[in-house]
């Protein structure tokens, strides 16, 4: 008994290892062929990452990913999603990859594939300069105030920062990034807890009217994502990425948009 057992793990063990080299093998075969067109999901509005004008859209992101689509010979087509439904359109095929100034973070790769990271940035509370409420805050901890209120757009990293971190907060959620500025803007609340990147794009938007503070969560990491399955994408996404930084068109990019 213990023999015909032995013997039937055996077996099991080999086909396992036939199946992983197969799916290995079927891999590498599919990373050699060529990709026609492909969808990208992108949130407009992330300013300046991608947002759309009569000009059409435009922003790190959008360059980026035109230059990818240049590096596969592919067709480019990009498509709006709010961030709170763009995962769910990734993985219902709506779109074949999401570059949307996404974090990473160990909850969204339970659903998602990432790509190596592309940018860093920060989380920081932006208000107008002469609210003195927030102004003469002194750490960030001090937001967590029930005499506050702080403004996120749903589904985003700062969404969930605020709702870990501010819990005595009054927390008034959007939809649209432009409802999140309008809203600091019009004093319907106090600050808004957005991106590093966005915060210093809306400084320099509105010169002498906002300010911003770090938050103590200042290492956030942005990757291009996938389907679960799409190994092969992300794969050609990361070879595009080292080329495209070694060519120095990376930093060309980022001076464009963040100088």
């Amino acid at each position: 008994m213990a023999k015909k057992l032995l013997k039937l793990a055996s077996c099991l063990l080999f086909l396992h290892f036939g199946l992983v080299q197969a799916e290995e093998q079927l891999s590498e075969n599919d990373s050699k062929k060529n990709i026609a067109s492909f969808k990208v999901c992108t949130t407009g509005g992330f300013i300046p990452f991608s947002s759309y004008s009569n000009g059409g859209w435009e922003g790190f992101d959008i360059d980026m990913m035109k230059d990818f689509s240049s590096y596969l010979k592919s067709k480019l087509e990009i498509i709006n999603y709010n961030i709170d439904g763009i995962i769910p359109a990734l993985n219902t095929k709506k779109c074949d990859m999401i570059a949307a100034g996404l974090t990473i973070t160990e909850e969204r790769k339970k659903s998602i594939l990432f790509s190596d990271p592309y940018f860093t940035s920060g989380i920081v509370y932006l208000f107008k300069k002469n609210n003195t409420l927030i102004s003469e805050i002194k750490s960030p901890e001090e937001l967590n105030n029930p005499k506050i209120k702080v403004g996120v757009k749903l589904g985003t990293t700062n969404d969930f920062y605020a709702a870990k971190n501010l819990n005595k907060s009054i927390i008034l959620k959007y939809n649209e990034y432009g409802d999140v500025i309008n809203a600091v803007r019009n004093n319907k609340v106090d600050t808004i807890i957005i991106d590093l990147s966005y915060g210093v794009s809306i400084e320099k938007k509105f010169p002498g009217v906002f300010d911003y503070k770090n938050t103590d969560s200042n290492n956030e990491h942005f990757g291009v994502a996938s389907r679960i399955n799409d190994k092969v994408l992300i794969k050609k996404f990361n070879e595009f990425l080292k080329q495209w930084k070694s060519s120095g068109k990376y930093d060309q990019t980022f001076k464009k948009y963040f100088n």
